[in-house]
């Protein structure tokens, strides 16, 4: 104590000197954490930028010009393949009153119902819209419900032109606007799609012309859900269903005749001169052929068949539905 009274200048420059120094310890520790966390942070970095330098599209000049061209390609084939969906995207839905909306499901029975001729349709068929039979349809509700009416008529069209025996049932699932509610598509969503229930009978011709109806149709996009085809006869064929048809007796073979019937079984005129063309007594001649059996008609076992398995019909249902395309999006530019 008496030495830093002694010795101001050298007590007071020690300790400048020691809080000089305790403020760059301060300082360097402070640095050296920041120069640490830099040091990670760029070598980090680093890395990052070095395994993208190792990837097929790291931003050279000839990725960029490869994929400017790709996305090009790209926007042009789906350019073309929106192009091909454009006659499944009505242009605007415009309502009308319920009155000629009921009038035109009118026609369009009375017109399908016809198409099927002798074939049975169900008791008060109305092409699947049954509960309008009574009353009318919501106006705001009868634009949507147009694009469906048009794809079942033409689906029943196509059915009646494969010629099945019976329409069993035809079940439509109800939309959105019927019950007053909005139609929301999600954003992912490219169409929207009306239900339909179609149970018939016929044979497995009819089946195969329906479906390639619907598959070949140009005015309206089917997509087939589900589908189950069942043989109408449940328990298997009976020897009883076969119809065998008579089968007409064979001629029956003539014993060949015997050189020996004139000497042992004959008249007893061994005198008789022969027959002109005969050989004579002690000749020799040939003998005669004996004449082979007649072979028996074959069966033709398939017609068998055919009675007996092709008779039955397929129940066929089918669930499919009506694709209307939605409004397409602008693609975003690249």
């Amino acid at each position: 104590m008496n030495w830093i009274k002694s010795n101001p200048f050298l007590a007071g420059l020690a300790g400048a000197t020691v809080l000089l120094c305790g403020i760059l310890y301060l300082l360097g520790s402070k640095w050296a954490t920041r120069y640490d966390d830099a040091k990670a942070g760029f070598d980090e970095s680093y890395q990052a930028v070095s395994a993208a330098e190792r990837t097929p599209l790291y931003p050279t000049d000839e990725n960029r010009d490869g994929k400017r061209k790709a996305l090009a390609e790209h926007r042009k084939a789906i350019e073309e393949l929106r192009g091909l969906f454009e006659t499944y995207r009505p242009e605007e839905i415009e309502n009308i009153s319920p009155q000629a909306f009921t009038d035109l499901l009118i026609s369009s029975s009375a017109e399908v119902e016809a198409a099927f001729g002798n074939a049975e349709v169900p008791e008060n068929f109305f092409l699947g819209f049954e509960g309008y039979r009574n009353q009318l349809a919501r106006s705001g509700a009868t634009g949507t419900l147009l694009y469906p009416l048009a794809g079942i008529k033409e689906a029943l069209l196509g059915l009646a032109e494969a010629r099945p025996s019976a329409l069993v049932k035809v079940h439509r699932q109800s939309v959105e606007e019927e019950n007053g509610e909005n139609y929301q598509p999600a954003p992912t969503d490219v169409a929207r799609y009306f239900s339909f229930e179609v149970t018939f009978k016929g044979s497995e011709a009819s089946v195969r012309e329906f479906l390639n109806s619907l598959a070949t149709s140009e005015s309206h996009y089917f997509i087939v859900r589900c589908l189950k085809i069942q043989n109408e006869r449940k328990t298997p064929p009976k020897v009883a269903d076969a119809k065998f048809e008579p089968v007409a007796d064979a001629a029956a073979p003539t014993a060949p005749a015997s050189p020996f019937d004139d000497v042992f079984f004959g008249s007893g005129d061994a005198a008789e001169e022969p027959a002109a063309g005969e050989p004579a007594d002690g000749e020799e001649g040939d003998a005669p052929a004996a004449q082979e059996p007649a072979p028996a008609e074959e069966l033709d076992t398939s017609r068998i068949l055919a009675q007996v398995l092709g008779g039955e019909e397929l129940v066929v249902f089918v669930r499919f539905d009506v694709a209307m395309f939605l409004p397409s999006k602008e693609l975003p530019k690249p």
